[in-house]
C-alpha cells in the first residue's frame, strides 16, 4: 500500500503578514425599511445592512418596499461590498 506524500504550502507566511480581507457573503447583506421623522416630517428609508448606508428616502411605504424587495431578491451591490458610496445618501 502506497503513502500518500505530504505537500508542502506553496505559500509561505511570516509573522506580521496581513491576510487578505474576507468578502462579504451573499447571505450576510440584506435591505431593510425603516419608519424615520426627519424635519418634523416622515419618510421611509431603505437601509443596506451590514454597511449601514441609505439608498433612498421617500414619503411613501409602498416605494420604499418595492426597492427593498427588489435588492434582497436581486443583491446585485454584493460583489463589490455593498452600494458605493456616492450612489447612497450616507450612514446611519
Amino acid at each position: 500500500m502506497r503513502k500518500k506524500k505530504k505537500r508542502s504550502s506553496k505559500v509561505r507566511t511570516f509573522p506580521g503578514d496581513r491576510k487578505p480581507a474576507k468578502s462579504v457573503s451573499k447571505h450576510k447583506m440584506f435591505y431593510e425599511t425603516k419608519l424615520s421623522k426627519w424635519q418634523g416630517k416622515m419618510r421611509w428609508l431603505v437601509i443596506e445592512r451590514p454597511t449601514g448606508s441609505i439608498l433612498t428616502a421617500t414619503h411613501f411605504e409602498d416605494e420604499a418596499k418595492k426597492l427593498c424587495d427588489f435588492q434582497n431578491k436581486h443583491k446585485q451591490w454584493v460583489p463589490q461590498g455593498g452600494v458605493v458610496k456616492h450612489l447612497t445618501m450616507g450612514k446611519i
